[in-house]
């Protein structure tokens, strides 16, 4: 993402990135067989650390471009205001480079650069004496200052590297390229760039390094407006990762596959074909829940991954597949597009998944390119049995109906998340909003037994999103619900409501604007279903993600969403048998661990966003993971203008 923002505005770009926590720990995870336990991941409370990385060249004594002095002064007033707000539990470290006064033709102009404050959370004053005595004076050793930036924050943990520059690297290695490595070596490293009043091909080689390190890029160039848009700036820098959990390395075969439990866990794709993990049932009757969250590969004509549940046989091998779940899309224009995908075992309750005291989890990649290497997230959620076995007989409900919402006073204090584990859980209401191209945001509401929820966009379509906008191009709202799975009624433009917008973005001379999503109703037989109704058989947080898929990275579109939770809170809630370790779910659980945000005020207390359609169910054709690719050169096209479908995609960064 590119944004212009004003240049001392950079300090909550700054501020803001490093709330950036890990998620709540996973259960504990099995070791795989034959093999050591793993590593849990780092304390889940704590933020995230962070390398501030400050260009000392000097070039940043040169006046800034929007006025108001130089950019070392820009500068300098940004970083007071960053060190002066960051958390007391934050760690983080403070390096420059290009800090000596030496010739360009000397070595050791391109390995200038100095660690000034160690990593640390109790090292605020030694930040603010750093920042005071920062002077421009050398040259640019841009990628490896990022290199030892990457030494600075250790191997684990949620990590981000924070450049601020104003100039092209003067050295080797090329900082575009250190990015990317350093990127693929951590899950949990995002860089993110500030471009002080760059221009051409130093803007571009920034801009690069965000992009290549998961993170973003912001242009800065006025020192004047460091109070003006600071919460724009710590909102849309404050990303926490997309993929959180503990760590965990799937096996290639069945024989040498990891046992996991209720949790989140991150794992990284080694290779074309399949990798496998056991589930060991807690108690007689429980019933497994799993989802994954894939960073496929974008520009491709299509990618995306599939996963299935199948009972592990007393010969060590799965038996047959009992679930699938795949989602499978082109990210044509996409940086990072996002996919999702769910299966449960208790969807047949006669078939030998729901009695087998261990299951098999299968989790596929699929590409139409050659790319290798993505990480992913697996939750798993062990549902526990039922007290009275008679609740589980019914058939799935029919869809609720929609009504038109009447937006109320908008709160503009709502902070939204890029992710599931990021979202903030907020109350029935009118939120004021607003998305930049490329991103998605996402916000938690409580679903209880017997309820569903309406979200109802409105917008007055700006005209930069306007001209951006392409075949395929939307302003979308859809529900996700908390394993990952379709949550959302299926409407078509042509059973949507009567004062939607339903015409293509690109086709619409009225910048009036209104769409929405309506979940299904919570119910424990919604689970029989192959379609979307499984995203609501148990209770729980429902995600509304709100995406803008336009062309380039320039538009914002501000937006209001309007929530209504429908329905009687507890109806046909069903009694679970006390199992240890096992939680029911409830309406405000995320039911695995994940960093869900903080509550937001609902209606009456005070107050102080490409989800595309567009993935398929493997299970509705009983396929299963070997039908993920099928169609892909057709189907992957007709996705980008027929909405509707399971799958949502997002980029991230």
């Amino acid at each position: 993402m590119r944004r212009a923002l004003p240049s001392a505005s950079l300090a909550l770009l700054l501020l803001a990135a490093p709330a950036v926590a890990a998620a709540p720990p996973a259960a504990p995870l099995a070791a795989a067989a034959g093999g050591t336990p793993r590593a849990a991941a780092a304390d889940p409370d704590a933020p995230g650390s962070l390398a501030l990385v400050l260009d000392a060249s000097g070039s940043m004594a040169e006046p800034a471009g929007g006025g108001g002095g130089t950019r070392i002064e820009a500068a300098r007033s940004a970083l007071t205001t960053v060190v002066d707000g960051l958390p007391d539990d934050q760690p983080v470290s403070f390096r420059v480079f290009g800090a000596s006064d030496v010739p360009e033709t000397d070595p050791a102009a391109c390995t200038d650069s100095e660690r000034i404050v160690d990593r640390g959370t109790d090292n605020r004053d030694a930040l603010r004496a750093a920042v005071a005595a920062y002077e421009p004076v050398g040259w640019t050793p841009t990628g490896y200052a990022l290199q030892q930036a990457a030494d600075d924050l250790g191997p684990e943990g949620p990590r981000t590297i924070l450049l601020v520059s104003d100039g092209e690297s003067t050295c080797d290695p090329d900082p575009c390229v250190v990015a990317a490595e350093l990127a693929a070596d951590g899950i949990d490293l995002r860089i993110d760039v500030v471009g002080l009043d760059v221009s051409g091909s130093a803007r571009d080689q920034l801009a690069c390094v965000a992009e290549a390190g998961g993170g973003t890029y912001v242009d800065a160039d006025d020192a004047e407006s460091i109070t003006e848009g600071l919460r724009e700036s710590a909102v849309r820098a404050s990303r926490p990762f997309d993929l959180t959990g503990e760590a965990v390395e799937g096996s290639l075969d069945v024989a040498g596959a990891p046992t996991v439990t209720t949790g989140q866990y991150l794992d990284r794709f080694r290779g074309a074909g399949e990798q496998f993990y056991l589930l060991e049932r807690t108690a007689p009757g429980t019933t497994f829940h799993v989802g994954m969250t894939l960073v496929g590969e974008g520009g491709s004509l299509g990618s995306g991954g599939g996963l299935a549940l199948a009972p592990l046989r007393e010969d060590g091998t799965a038996g047959l597949q009992c679930d699938t779940g795949s989602a499978f899309d082109s990210s044509i224009g996409e940086q990072r597009p996002v996919f999702y995908a769910s299966a449960a075992s208790g969807r047949d309750p006669d078939a030998e998944c729901a009695t087998a005291d261990r299951l098999v989890l299968t989790v596929r990649e699929a590409r139409a390119n050659d790319g290798q290497g993505a990480p992913f997230e697996v939750a798993v959620y062990e549902e526990p049995p039922l007290a009275d076995p008679a609740v589980a007989t019914g058939q799935p409900l029919p869809a609720p109906e929609w009504s038109t919402l009447d937006p109320g006073v908008a709160d503009a204090s709502v902070v939204p998340g890029t992710s599931l584990s990021s979202a903030p859980v907020v109350g029935d209401g009118t939120y004021a909003l607003d998305i930049n191209a490329g991103e998605t945001q996402v916000l938690a509401v409580p679903v209880d037994w017997g309820q569903h929820v309406q979200a109802q966009l409105d917008a007055t379509l700006t005209e930069p999103v306007m001209e951006a906008a392409a075949i395929g191009s939307e302003l979308r709202v859809a529900f996700i619900g908390p394993l990952r799975d379709d949550a959302s009624v299926r409407l078509t433009s042509s059973d949507a409501p009567a004062d939607w917008t339903t015409a293509p973005l690109a086709n619409l001379d009225d910048p009036a604007y209104r769409t929405g999503a309506l979940s299904r109703t919570v119910a424990y037989p919604q689970r029989y279903s192959f379609g979307s109704e499984k995203g609501s058989a148990v209770a729980g947080l429902r995600y509304v993600a709100v995406s803008l898929a336009v062309r380039g990275d320039e538009a914002n579109q501000p937006y209001t969403l309007t929530i209504r939770t429908r329905g009687t809170a507890g109806e046909g809630a069903p009694e679970y048998d006390e199992v240890d370790g096992l939680e029911p779910p409830t309406a405000d659980s995320a039911l695995v661990s994940s960093a869900v945000g903080e509550s937001q005020p609902e209606d009456g207390e005070a107050s102080g966003g490409p989800a595309s359609s567009g993935s398929s169910d493997g299970s509705s054709s009983g396929g299963g993971l070997s039908a993920v690719a099928v169609g892909a050169g057709v189907a992957v096209l007709a996705v980008l203008v027929v909405g509707g479908l399971l799958l949502l995609r997002r980029r991230a960064g």
